[in-house]
């Protein structure tokens, strides 16, 4: 079997996978000693990174205690878990004893390009599997997004629970042109909005509400 050598993992478990350009130290990052490269067929690839997951038992002996990492100065023994790619992408997964896809990591840029070279060498190997369930929301935006959303809707719920009518006309003076006295039609207007997909509007009320959330010292 095939290795890859000291890389850097980031495990996310119910939730999209995080690229790495939006890793943080507080995410769960793990460096890995040593782990086995599986080439697998695109349609298996797609299934991994839109659904949820269950490889068959019969492949996990394939697996078995075959990736370490570190561990404070330590080698800890992974039970169940590999690297799969295609000629385009690579994925970390960890597995429990069921075959259930539990965690899931991509790359650093540098150690995927090394791992899709190996790859090209590979053969392609059929791992039976099934589909469990389907991801009906996926999301393609970045994590820095998706964290915009959720404070402006944070906020926008503060706004109206509290009715806090200036801070609301400040708001939307900043971005409409068109006078609407209602406090509830302006609140529909940004609310409106904001459940349209991300654009430039979110980023700008996003900056705009965190400056207005700035305790004055």
């Amino acid at each position: 079997m095939i290795y890859t050598y000291d890389i850097l993992l980031n495990w996310t478990k119910g939730e999209r996978l995080k690229e790495f350009y939006e890793w943080t130290l507080e995410d769960d990052l793990e460096h890995i000693k040593k782990m086995p490269i599986i080439r697998i067929r695109e349609s298996l690839l797609k299934d991994l990174l839109t659904s949820k997951v269950k490889i068959d038992k019969s492949f996990l002996s394939k697996i078995k205690y075959k990736s370490e990492s570190y561990f404070h100065n330590e080698i800890d023994v992974i039970d169940y878990a590999f690297i799969v790619t295609t000629e385009k992408k690579s994925l970390a997964l960890e597995l429990d004893d069921e075959g259930n896809v539990m965690y899931k990591s991509s790359l650093l840029i540098d150690e995927e390009e090394e791992i899709l070279e190996i790859g090209e060498d590979l053969v392609v190997m059929d791992i039976p599997y099934e589909v469990i369930s389907k991801t009906n929301n996926i999301s393609y935006l970045t994590r820095k997004e998706e964290e915009e959303r959720r404070f402006l809707t944070k906020e926008i719920k503060k706004i109206k629970q509290n009715k806090e009518k200036s801070k609301l006309n400040y708001l939307y003076k900043e971005f409409f042109i068109d006078d609407v006295e209602s406090f509830n039609d302006k609140l529909t207007i940004l609310e409106k909005e904001i459940s349209k997909d991300y654009n430039s509007f979110h980023h700008k009320l996003y900056n705009l509400l965190k400056l207005t959330t700035i305790k004055k010292k």
